[in-house]
């Protein structure tokens, strides 16, 4: 009998996986939400949480959901998931199961596939040149990850009850998460993962550190704020709204994080301006004299003795000035300068995903422990990378996003036009990371921007609107 199951359970086991991955591919392709929906929550309550942390083998990343650990593959489990949605939607889409979105992006999440692919084809003429650096994180395979994220995102969704299902297990992740933050925060002594806390010596406690965590409570504000403000609601639900829109506004502010505190800016000033004349003035009036005031007491609280005697703008922004004066060659800016120095030597095409910049004996950029292939500024990033054709490409995206939104706008009903700008807002909350951010190195990052990036085309895909691609 032991003989007989030696034999027969690597058999079960082996046609077992081939059969669950057939199952998966055929269901999958023909109602791909299904498996879609699972790893939107995994990107929702999965923090990137490394950076910050006092623990030597968690600040290394080695148990960090992102990375691949001591695994098998080169790519981490999630990244391998997000190939597998991809492979599945093609699938359907050539069984002509499944109907995409209309979009106006394709030329241009295309351009970084091709540029991903070209750089791994030209890398095998140079012996200094490892495949693993061509393709590693630091370059632009997150970039081709968001752009597989958009894809997936745009075959998931078919019709109005998928949307509906996104939105809600987006809001049930995003107050759940945010429930989990508040009480961490005041019972537990906020997120362990607190840069400012453990290497800058502030007196400060975090709801989270990560970025992302602010993005998804901006955007579940934003959608809360616009359903009690802009849509019909009774009496209950626009008290629950405004729970939801005190509570993600509760995780904003105690983030500490100045990226963030400005992409909820730009959000919330979107939300302003789609009101109409006199909810416009109120909001704004909240936010100049109470929203920008309680930022700046905030910084300074974070900032605590440190800045003593220095100007109150040198203790808003104490890493970008050294001695007191403003300086592009140190501190928060000092990599940048760096950077820029080594991407004028190719400024067209960059230097390749393998390419990094040089140093230049500038100790404040000593953090980055040898890999210097990224930098605190998304658009840099990509400037190095992919050269100033790269730039122009990010920026054609935007402009044509921007485009399509103007064109949609004023055809949709309040309820879908809350949804519709509710992109629009994730997706000018990253501004100020593209700008001085690291988005480009992180998985979780990018798709999120390109959840950002989808909905509006979601939107009016489920809103059976006339085309309007160009």
């Amino acid at each position: 009998m032991i003989i007989f199951f030696s034999y027969i359970v690597p058999f079960m086991i082996v046609s077992g996986t081939a059969f669950a991955f057939i199952t998966w591919l055929v269901v999958g392709s023909r109602r791909p939400i299904y498996f879609v929906v699972p790893y939107l929550v995994c990107i929702l309550y999965f923090p990137n949480a490394s950076y910050g942390l006092v623990d030597s083998e968690a600040a290394a990343g080695l148990d960090n959901f992102y990375n691949r650990a001591t695994g098998t593959f080169f790519f981490s489990a999630i990244n391998l998931l997000l190939f597998g949605l991809a492979l599945q939607a093609f699938i359907g889409r050539r069984l002509g199961a499944l109907a995409k979105a209309e979009h106006n992006l394709t030329a241009y999440l295309w351009f970084f596939g091709f540029f991903f692919a070209g750089c791994f084809a030209i890398s095998f003429y140079f012996d200094d040149v490892r495949w693993f650096n061509v393709i590693g994180y630091s370059g632009l395979l997150n970039m081709v990850n968001m752009a597989l994220g958009f894809y997936v995102l745009v075959m998931a969704v078919q019709k109005r009850e998928d949307l509906n299902l996104v939105i809600n297990v987006f809001l049930v992740c995003a107050v759940t998460r945010a429930l989990f933050g508040a009480v961490r925060f005041v019972a537990l002594g906020g997120d362990p993962a607190n840069f400012y806390a453990n290497f800058q010596g502030a007196s400060v406690k975090l709801t989270f550190f990560d970025i992302n965590d602010v993005f998804i409570a901006t955007v579940a504000c934003f959608i809360a704020a616009w359903r009690a403000l802009a849509v019909d609601q009774q009496p209950a639900k626009r008290a629950m709204y405004g729970a939801i829109v005190l509570l993600e506004l509760f995780i904003v502010v105690f983030s500490y994080r100045r990226t963030g505190w400005l992409g909820f800016g730009l959000a919330a000033l979107v939300l302003a301006f789609a009101m109409r004349a006199k909810a416009r003035i109120w909001l704004l009036a909240i936010y100049g004299l109470v929203g920008v005031p309680a930022i700046v007491f905030l910084t300074l609280r974070r900032v605590g003795s440190a800045g003593s005697g220095e100007s109150i703008l040198v203790k808003l922004m104490p890493d970008v000035f050294t001695r007191g004066q403003f300086s592009f060659s140190s501190g928060r800016f000092a990599e940048l300068y760096a950077a820029w120095l080594s991407i004028r030597e190719s400024p067209i095409f960059g230097l390749g995903t393998w390419g990094q910049f040089r140093s230049e004996g500038l100790a404040d950029v000593a953090f980055h422990r040898g890999n210097f292939g990224w930098m605190h500024s998304g658009v840099l990033h990509v400037w190095l990378k992919a050269g100033f054709v790269g730039v122009v490409v990010l920026l054609g995206l935007f402009v044509a996003y921007a485009r399509f939104v103007r064109v949609v706008l004023p055809q949709l009903a309040p309820q879908e036009r809350g949804l519709l700008l509710a992109g629009v807002a994730g997706s000018l909350f990253y501004l100020p990371t593209w700008l001085i951010g690291t988005p480009v190195i992180e998985f979780r990052t990018m798709q999120l921007i390109a959840f950002a990036l989808a909905l509006p085309y979601l939107v009016r895909a489920s809103a059976s609107l006339p085309s309007v691609v160009r």
